[in-house]
């Protein structure tokens, strides 16, 4: 058996950060693309569902911030469970702050 096709064409190494701050973008890339992963920078929720709901190649991995102005991360995970399974787009909630209550959010 075959699993099923995806509506989207999937790139193994591509890997999606969304966050509203430059230099955590340039840390994230920094640290993926000497890997081998290409990295596509979503300044904000609403970049990264455009991105996403377009004739785009799917990320393998979305690290998206909890805290962003305008849709926040849990407003962007919110729609994609309503357009995708985490299974088909793993997540990755990331977070300069330390808040047990943010984290729990998350889940």
């Amino acid at each position: 058996d075959q699993p099923p096709s995806s509506t989207w064409e999937e790139e193994d190494n591509l890997i999606m950060s969304v966050d509203d701050d430059y230099v955590n973008q340039e840390v994230m890339r920094s640290i993926l693309e000497p890997c081998g992963f290409k990295v596509i920078a979503c300044m904000n929720g609403t970049e990264c569902l455009e991105y996403l709901d377009g004739d785009n190649p799917r990320p393998r991995l979305l690290l998206l911030d909890l805290m962003m102005p305008g849709l926040s991360g849990f407003d962007v995970l919110q729609a994609l469970h309503k357009k995708v399974s985490l299974m088909e787009l793993p997540v990755v909630m990331v977070s300069a702050k330390k808040s047990i209550k943010l984290r729990g959010q998350g889940l």
